[in-house]
């Protein structure tokens, strides 16, 4: 009877490890698409913030230009004089108002280009992680292989080995 037993726990652990072979494929490959994805997105990120960094500092750029010319025409009693007298004073308080408004924009857009390389970094961090859990399930994978294979062999050699003893378990004779 310990012989039945021995010889079913042998086929029962092959089959445990065959499925646990199947799931674990199954897992892997739907890691690996995920990988997949996760390094496309990665890449479309990078070139982002990269557009991202051109275009914060064409606005820096920008600005610091207006407000140099800003400075230049306040500095001109002749321009002040014509503002007032044609404009009422408006053209340099709307200019004011276009350089605090870039100076807000191009607030708004080091906020955005630091959150876009944080995000980055840790998209980094998780497609890191991915490609090492992945390798784990790979060598997992491996065990559980090796584990059905040799459990099955055993299971077919012990039960050869055995037959006789195991035929007698369930003879006429024995009930």
């Amino acid at each position: 009877m310990g012989k039945m037993i021995a010889l079913l726990l042998l086929i029962l652990l092959a089959f445990g490890s065959m499925a646990g072979y199947l799931v674990l494929t199954s897992k892997i490959n739907a890691g690996q698409k995920q990988l997949t994805d996760g390094q496309r997105q990665l890449e479309e990120g990078n070139s982002a913030l990269k557009e991202g960094k051109a275009k914060l500092e064409a606005g820096k750029q920008e600005l610091s230009e207006g407000k140099k010319e800003y400075e230049q025409a306040k500095d001109n009693p002749l321009l002040v004089l014509a503002d007032k007298v044609f404009k009422g004073g408006k053209g340099f308080e709307n200019a004011r108002d276009q350089i605090a408004e870039g100076d807000k924009q191009v607030a708004e857009g080091e906020v955005a280009v630091s959150s876009g390389e944080k995000r980055l970094e840790a998209g980094k961090i998780e497609l890191s992680r991915g490609k090492e859990q992945l390798k784990l399930a790979r060598g997992a994978r491996i065990a559980c292989a090796i584990g059905a294979v040799v459990f099955a062999s055993l299971s077919i050699v012990l039960g050869f080995y055995w037959r006789r003893s195991i035929a007698t378990v369930f003879s006429p004779k024995n009930r």
